[in-house]
């Protein structure tokens, strides 16, 4: 659901509505700071109770951002109460995160809950009543060759499609998916020298050469029922090409959440999705705001932007080794990573020590490869160090099926 262009314009809801998108949808893009003179900040409600054993979170920020840290609502007192008179007062983790003890909280199915927001200067918020639908299970997760264009491209590629199959009909209605990517990589040119100064180059073993990506999916993805002679329903999740990424370089794990949802959520996601895939056209064309189901009980034109989510959840994992993909035919993908020079014939007439040369690398952004006597080969960050886009420690979930 993510990148977005800020677009700035006259009128007030526009750009709550843009801010709204770029806070509480696209976690992995740095806030765009602005001053709008005469604009008062908006909360935003980013929160999820289910029925799962964990964590259950409250996520609030302003909008539009203010400054760093201050973007976050600190200090409030967030309670979640059901329809049989409980309630638990939720913890302040982090700064503007609010979350629950899964010793003493788990959501039921059948159950309404209510979402209440005291601030730290007295502005009291509430959401309406939502029902936790009961959530069928994913049947299977499964994947096929497809040819398509990714998002952003103008040329077909070819990869697989992953799909969850489940039950056609449920009790709401409607429903909901995520996913998590998992992926084994290893970067082409890991350093096999360290610079340590005053001169010196020595070899060293290959350091940060495999690592595990992880990506949490940002994709709008609902389903309302229809009727239907199938007992099944088979649903494309994401499109995944094999020469676009090193997803598929050893083994790469997908796990699929299924949400159920009422109908007014699925028309409040339907709504974000008309609007991020229009790219704020819609405002042009249908002027409104993306209601949510959170009221300022102090103030009903400063109502939150967001949604309060109670959702039943069902999940499912596979595993895609590169042997799976070689099996479709698939091209596997290639780093475009060029090694950029430094030698004394570089720099003309120029005093040349090792020194100059490495630090001229460093300061134009590149990473020391290797090193020989008559110079350095230097590669961008991305090509030489795997940290940089995952992390050296496989997830604790991972097995090892690839070779």
């Amino acid at each position: 659901m993510g990148r977005f262009v800020v677009i700035i314009s006259r009128w007030r809801h526009k750009l709550i509505l843009f801010v709204f998108l770029a806070v509480i949808c696209v976690d992995c893009i740095d806030p765009y700071y602005y001053d709008i003179d005469g604009l008062e900040p908006m909360m935003v409600v980013d929160a999820l109770i289910t029925d799962e054993d964990a964590p259950n979170y409250v996520k609030l920020s302003w909008a539009p951002p203010l400054s760093g840290w201050l973007d976050k609502v600190h200090g409030a007192t967030v309670v979640i109460s059901d329809d049989s008179g409980n309630s638990v007062t939720l913890e302040e983790k982090l700064w503007g995160e609010y979350w629950t003890d899964p010793t003493t909280f788990r959501g039921e199915v059948g159950e309404s809950y209510t979402l209440s927001i005291t601030t730290f200067d007295g502005d009291k918020y509430q959401s309406t009543p939502c029902l936790m639908y009961p959530v069928e299970e994913i049947d299977s997760l499964y994947y096929s060759y497809c040819e398509s264009v990714p998002e952003g491209y103008l040329d077909y590629y070819k990869g697989v499609r992953v799909y969850a199959e489940a039950p056609s009909e449920s009790v709401s209605g409607f429903r909901r998916w995520g996913y998590d990517e998992w992926w084994k990589f290893r970067v082409p040119y890991p350093s096999i020298v360290q610079y340590t100064g005053n001169n010196t180059v020595i070899d060293i073993e290959p350091k940060n050469e495999v690592c595990w990506r992880h990506v949490a999916s940002s994709d709008i993805l609902t389903y309302a029922e229809i009727s239907t002679d199938n007992n099944m329903l088979n649903y494309p999740i994401t499109f995944l090409p094999s020469e676009l990424s090193n997803r598929f370089q050893f083994q790469y794990y997908i796990e699929v959440k299924q949400l159920s949802i009422s109908r007014e959520e699925y028309e409040f996601w339907n709504a974000m999705k008309i609007l991020s895939e229009t790219g704020g056209d819609i405002f042009d064309r249908q002027p409104y705001s993306v209601v949510g189901n959170v009221k300022n009980l102090n103030n009903p034109s400063k109502n939150a932007l967001g949604y309060f989510q109670v959702s039943s959840v069902s999940r499912k994992h596979i595993y895609i080794t590169k042997e799976d993909i070689a099996d479709l035919g698939l091209l596997p993908f290639e780093y475009e990573c060029d090694l950029f020079y430094a030698s004394p014939s570089n720099f003309f007439d120029l005093p040349t020590t090792v020194d100059y040369m490495y630090y001229w690398g460093v300061n134009h952004g590149y990473t020391l490869y290797s090193y020989t006597g008559r110079g350095m080969a230097f590669v961008l960050p991305f090509c030489a160090d795997c940290t940089v886009s995952g992390q050296l420690d496989a997830p604790d979930f991972w097995v090892e099926l690839a070779n």
